[in-house]
């Protein structure tokens, strides 16, 4: 049994949950959207019967849960590394949560400026085996965090263990593998729709003229899809006389091809409102700015949403492989789609890279990738991804229209887009780390420079074959490292304010 209370000051998908280690009695305060019943809470999406409850055993699992069952307690992530939950523990309790900011609102607890976060953030790109879980933060009972990734974690009295996660496949052929994909997705979708839930899900995809969304598009756009998520320009910032066609990323044609209806990302710095930190808070890791569109509409709707996403598509679909990417543990190049964690429990929906799905076979799709079979959808070079192609192309879409030039995505953050939060922020700075505006303006002038400076290099050198990688560091980016943690404490202030309760209070509240 669950006790189960709902918070108006929770962001709609966020949760917050306490077990007792004696008794394993769960309490869970939840924000508006997330679907709760006696056994289980969830804001999630997984290939099985809704009401059965039973993410912690689905393959393909989108979004978080907590499920209390047979004397046990299961903490489940996602089984994409777009997502993670955060738990912790004292004498008394097991705390977890969806969100970093809640656990730390919750619990009173602060993030150690000491520490730095990015090697947290960065340690999944080592696999879902070998990732560091521990995360530092200053507590009077509680040294730190774990993070969890992918694997269900299960409580009881006496310990604390992860589920092994791995179910092998066998794919032979494109058609094995996409046959699976699509008839998870379906699966996943009559799930979302699940008239057992309370509110349904919402569909929305993203593409692009890459390979990856525009191939999640191909794979989703008959699942009712309400619209399609586009940019007309990429998110580079490179000059269009440098590389003419980075700016061009519009996926429109793409979208009108699969009978979707298009939504564009673009804004101005101007439309940004004090909401920004939500994308700036997750991760010391680039903020994924150019969602803000997206986030806007999603959060009008009253019922939450589902986005197809194509993260992780260059590791799994690309015919030339990285060294040691070829094993189970689900290497990934980045932690995009991560930065999305926050928001997206506030807009209400939940990250679905389609890419994650069947993730540990990346070794027997780069063998289909480069077999005789996809020859017909191989076009040569580094930027080759066969089956992202085939995809697309036996659904109709032209060759020329997608995948036919690696964008060169990159921008540089190192300060608030909307005035009063860069205002505040630069009153942190000279407060808390005295560093006066001339001095901040500067850090950021030569950072800047830095930064474009080694990414055109690297450009232009590697027209030579010669690697010039900036390596970017919490000495090389002080002033960004610090708005991450500036922004994380902003939210944990803005949430504590709102909260209906606290922690303190959860005994005297009734269900």
């Amino acid at each position: 049994m669950i006790k189960t209370i709902s918070d108006s000051g929770l962001p709609r998908l966020a949760w917050f949950g306490a077990i007792d280690k004696s008794t394993l009695t769960v309490t869970v305060f939840h924000g508006a959207d997330v679907e709760v019943t006696d056994n289980f809470i969830v804001e999630g999406v997984w290939e099985g019967a809704f009401e059965l409850g039973d993410f912690h055993c689905a393959e393909h699992f989108f979004g978080s849960g907590l499920i209390s069952k047979d004397n046990s307690v299961w903490l489940v992530p996602s089984s994409a590394l777009v997502d993670k939950l955060f738990f912790c523990e004292d004498d008394q309790y097991f705390y977890a949560s969806n969100s970093l900011i809640c656990l730390l609102a919750y619990l009173d607890a602060e993030l150690d400026p000491e520490n730095n976060y990015k090697k947290q953030s960065d340690s999944i790109m080592s696999g879902v085996d070998h990732y560091e879980s521990s995360f530092p933060i200053l507590h009077p009972r509680i040294k730190k965090l774990e993070q969890l990734f992918y694997f269900p974690v299960k409580l009881s009295s006496s310990r604390v263990e992860k589920k092994p996660t791995d179910t092998p496949h066998s794919f032979k052929s494109y058609s094995t593998y996409y046959n699976a994909v699509r008839q998870s997705l379906k699966a996943i979708r009559a799930n979302s729709e699940s008239p057992k839930r309370k509110k349904q899900f919402l569909a929305y995809t993203t593409v692009s003229r890459g390979y990856d969304s525009a191939a999640t598009t191909a794979l989703t756009h008959d699942l009712n899809i309400r619209k399609a998520f586009t940019s007309r320009k990429s998110s580079s910032a490179f000059p269009s006389w440098i590389h003419p066609n980075a700016a061009v990323d519009d996926g429109t044609c793409i979208a009108q091809g699969l009978d979707l209806e298009v939504s564009y990302l673009d804004f101005k710095p101007g439309e940004i409102r004090e909401d920004e930190t939500l994308f700036i808070c997750t991760t010391p890791a680039e903020p994924e700015i150019v969602f803000y569109k997206a986030y806007q509409e999603l959060a009008k709707n009253n019922a939450p949403s589902i986005v197809f996403t194509g993260y992780h598509g260059d590791e799994l679909w690309n015919r030339v492989m990285d060294p040691g990417n070829g094993n189970r543990d689900i290497i990934r190049g980045g932690v995009s789609g991560v930065n999305l964690g926050e928001l997206r429990l506030a807009a209400g929906f939940i990250n679905l890279p389609v890419p994650f799905m069947y993730a540990r076979e990346v070794s027997s799709l780069n063998t289909i990738s480069n077999s005789d079979e996809m020859a017909p959808w191989s076009i040569g070079g580094d930027y080759d991804r066969p089956i992202a192609r085939r995809i697309l192309e036996e659904q109709g879409i032209p060759r020329s229209a997608f995948g036919t030039q690696k964008k060169t995505v990159i921008s540089f953050y190192n300060k608030p887009k909307n005035k009063l939060l860069r205002k505040a922020f630069y009153k942190s700075l000279k407060e808390e780390h005295k560093i006066g505006l001339f001095r901040c303006m500067a850090f950021s002038t030569f950072d800047f420079t830095s930064f474009y400076g080694k990414k055109i290099l690297n450009l232009a050198t590697s027209y030579f074959g010669v690697e010039s990688k900036p390596q970017l560091t919490i000495k090389s980016l002080d002033i960004p490292y610090k708005m991450f943690l500036w922004a994380v404490d902003y939210e944990k202030r803005r949430i504590t304010k709102n909260l209906d309760h606290t922690w303190d209070d959860h005994e005297n509240i009734k269900k």
